[in-house]
């Protein structure tokens, strides 16, 4: 059991954490040196704030081994029993059942804590460059009174659907007091449409002729509020940032937003009302400010019926302690963590059992709903940090490399783990 071994090897006397950071009693590595990478513990044993990210990352170990003892209990009679077996719509593999987990802890022993228990500057993005310290958010956040729009486009084709939105926004929703268009063209399909002067082509038809003059207003309307520099829009070029054309770029923390509370809306809609946003979802928000809120709701469908089963129990045990939360009960994440009973997931066995998932996008749930699509979804700026953070780069290359893009599933994903 070689505590450089960055590839845990599981078996029926450790588990994943004793694969990586086997040490004695008194907290000491099979070498006899204090271990430096205790995950939510800085080097003089004491424990970290449980926002902190080294606490979070060991949340969701404490996580991934709570889900392999589920999965190793399953009796026999459960397992392998999906009828129709899993059909793949791309060559792309699977990323590995609990991967997070060895994931997290390789991250956390390349970047010990140093000796005044402070993140040192091992801890760098992709480039190279030291990246900061995630915290979480806190639970709550019920004196903020203003919020982040950012939307995200790369074609000015998209300006028809959403400038006339924005600009409803800007002028009548209390509280929007920043705007990001996070735009992943090069600057110049923004300019050269607003510097055009040529007469359309007569052989277009009528309406076309139109959208095009339309298309060159609006892209040098753009450019005008950008350009103005007491105007609450700024366009963020995210090829100037050193980003590439990525979804993943409107959560990108180099956007730097001015408020805690960030509103998203895609390019192409759909555009909730003010009421819908700012009366009921900004309000939800500032009561749950520690996770994502939305409107826009997809779920997964379990397809054996342990998985259903237990997706329902977990379901009438978070509604119980909900209304238990009335008497205060503590349902921080955290605190679950520490109890190992996290009430809201379900675990999934495919190396035990055979399991799999589909993806349900038939249908908007309005319960039993896993991810939230981003079109009309709050989240604190904090989660930007995490979704950029270098323990993630494997989900991060994950998305851009599959054929469907899933950005929307593995973000919201992402934030209910965290």
């Amino acid at each position: 059991q070689n505590s450089s071994r960055t590839k845990p090897q599981h078996n029926a006397q450790g588990s994943l954490r004793d694969e990586v950071t086997k040490k004695d009693g008194n907290g000491n590595d099979k070498h006899g040196n204090k271990n430096p990478f205790l995950i939510g513990r800085d080097n003089d044993d004491n424990v970290l704030d449980a926002r902190h990210e080294r606490s979070v990352f060991q949340s969701i170990i404490d996580r991934v081994e709570w889900t392999e003892q589920q999965c190793a209990a399953i009796p026999s009679d459960q397992k392998n029993t999906l009828k129709n077996p899993f059909q793949p719509i791309t060559d792309l593999p699977m990323l590995p059942e609990g991967g997070v987990g060895p994931s997290l802890q390789k991250w956390l022993r390349d970047n010990p804590l140093s000796s005044d228990g402070n993140d040192n500057n091992a801890n760098n993005d992709e480039s190279g460059k030291a990246y900061p310290t995630c915290r979480l958010p806190p639970s709550t956040s019920c004196n903020t009174s203003t919020y982040t729009l950012i939307m995200m486009s790369h074609t000015t084709s998209r300006l028809h659907d959403f400038m006339n939105p924005l600009l409803v926004m800007m002028e009548t929703w209390p509280g929007l007091t920043e705007v990001i268009i996070v735009w992943n063209s090069p600057r110049e399909t923004l300019t050269s449409m607003a510097e055009n002067t040529d007469a359309p082509s007569p052989n277009k038809k009528k309406a076309d002729r139109n959208r095009e003059i339309q298309e060159r207003q609006y892209a040098s309307q753009l450019l005008q509020w950008h350009n103005n520099s007491t105007h609450p829009l700024r366009i963020f070029f995210s090829l100037e940032n050193g980003l590439e054309n990525n979804l993943l770029n409107r959560y990108h923390p180099l956007l730097q937003p001015k408020n805690e509370a960030i509103m998203y809306f895609d390019d192409d809609g759909p555009f909730w009302s003010k009421d819908a946003m700012i009366t009921s979802g900004f309000e939800l928000w500032k009561r749950n400010s520690d996770v994502q809120v939305g409107a826009f709701p997809r779920n997964i469908r379990y397809m054996s019926q342990r998985m259903k089963d237990t997706g329902r129990h977990g379901v009438d045990s978070s509604i119980q302690a909900i209304a238990s939360n009335a008497r205060g009960v503590d349902l921080s994440p955290q605190t679950q963590s520490k109890h190992h009973h996290p009430l809201t997931f379900t675990p999934i066995c495919r190396n035990v059992t055979g399991d799999t998932v589909e993806y349900n996008y038939f249908v908007f749930p309005d319960f039993d709903a896993h991810v939230l699509l981003p079109s009309g979804t709050f989240l604190h700026r904090n989660f930007l940090c995490f979704i950029w953070h270098p323990a993630f780069e494997e989900l991060r290359t994950y998305v851009v490399t599959h054929k469907t893009y899933p950005d929307d599933m593995t973000v919201s994903t992402l934030i209910s783990h965290l």
